[in-house]
Parts: structure tokens; C-alpha cells; sequence
């Protein structure tokens, strides 16, 4: 008993850090903060000005534990477009666990019940982005509409992840990004969160979503 309300207490604590944090950040942006309920219980929610949207509350993908931060917005993308973009090495740790639920379960197709990101990872091909070095190097980029891709990769969106590359986007970090149904989404933990991270990738999301919607 005093084990779970030991847990009640550090999840409460850690839910009134990330207010103040994902609060001081919106502020600081001339950003929107406002509480959420969802199925998971109580999250928070960040609007821009921009028109993308930061949602921070219970995990909702079995690769990232706890609670989770996402980005997202909608960017005029036909709706059957699909892709996915992460690390090689997180790129791999997923593909594996793929595989071992398909050969443990001994099933004759991908359970349907993994999220779309993952199954994309056995269906899907890889693209290419020759322009950027450091890109193929260190990521994983699968999409079923490689032109696309490749359009969406301008000089100013690789030089953005270049600077990621260098400066905080480390290769196992467990960040994904994903377009599926016209909506583009980023996920990553939830914990800690920091207003220097939340900044970063908040200007790298916006370098993603306005390159795409340009290229769509």
C-alpha cells in the first residue's frame, strides 16, 4: 500500500514539473499552455501561433515508458503518405523487437496491433537523401513516397539536422517522427523535460512542418 501511494506521489510531482516547464516554455514563445484530460488521465497541451501543437501525458507507445512529449500538426499531406524517421541505432532496437514478436508468436504476417511506425519499418523502403552525409550516416529515413522525401529535404532542412546532429540529437535517443493521414507527429519521452529541449526541438518540428507543407 505504502508502495503505491509512494508512486501516486512521485507520478503527481513529476505531472506539476512538467506543467511548470512545458508553462514557462509557452510563455517564453508567446505560446498557448492549457490543461488536458485524456483516456491516460490529466496531460497539458501547448498551442502555437503557428498552428502545430505540443501534447504532453501518458505514453500512448510501448518504445518510449512513462509519459510522453509529442509535437504534431497537420500538414495537407495526401492522407496515404506514410513515413518515418529516426536514428539507425533506435531504428534497430525497434526492427528487433519487431521481428521477435513476429518469430515468437510464429504468426504469417506483422501483429496489426503494433503502431503504425513500427510495421512501417518491415514494409516500407529507405530513402536516400544524398545531399546530406551526416542524414544517411547517422538516420533512418522510410517513406512510401520517396519523391516526396526528397523534395521535403531541402539545403535549409538539412542544414537544421546537421545542427540536431551535432548539438543534441544523440543516436539513441529515443525520438521518432512520423507522417501518417496528413499528420505530422514527433514523439519522445516525456521526462524530465527541460525549456532548453522543449526549444530545440520545438525549432526543428517548425522546420519540419513548414518545409513539408512548402513541398506537399
Amino acid at each position: 500500500m505504502f508502495g503505491s501511494i509512494k508512486r501516486l506521489i512521485g507520478a503527481g510531482a513529476q505531472s506539476n514539473k512538467a506543467a511548470h516547464v512545458l508553462a514557462n516554455w509557452a510563455k517564453s514563445e508567446g505560446h498557448a499552455f492549457k490543461h488536458v484530460k485524456h483516456a491516460g488521465g490529466k496531460g497539458y497541451a501547448v498551442e502555437s501561433a503557428a498552428g502545430w501543437r505540443v501534447e504532453w501525458g501518458t505514453s500512448q507507445r510501448p518504445y518510449i515508458v512513462g509519459s510522453e512529449l509529442r509535437f504534431r500538426c497537420e500538414t495537407g499531406v495526401e492522407p496515404d503518405v506514410q513515413m518515418v524517421l529516426l536514428t539507425k541505432v533506435l531504428a534497430q532496437t525497434l526492427e528487433s523487437d519487431v521481428f521477435s514478436r513476429y518469430t515468437n508468436a510464429m504468426q504469417t504476417q506483422v501483429d496489426t496491433s503494433l503502431p503504425d511506425e513500427m510495421r512501417w519499418l518491415a514494409i516500407h523502403p529507405k530513402v536516400s537523401v544524398a545531399e546530406s552525409a551526416t542524414l544517411n550516416r547517422r538516420f533512418t529515413l522510410l517513406c512510401n513516397a520517396g519523391e516526396l522525401a526528397k523534395k521535403w529535404f531541402d539545403a535549409s532542412l538539412i542544414e537544421a539536422f546537421d545542427r540536431a546532429a551535432d548539438c543534441w540529437w544523440s543516436d539513441a535517443l529515443v525520438l521518432v517522427i512520423t507522417l501518417n493521414r496528413g499528420m505530422l507527429t514527433a514523439r519522445m519521452s516525456g521526462q524530465p523535460l527541460e525549456v532548453a529541449q522543449l526549444k530545440l526541438v520545438g525549432e526543428l518540428f517548425s522546420c519540419l512542418a513548414d518545409r513539408l507543407r512548402a513541398a506537399a
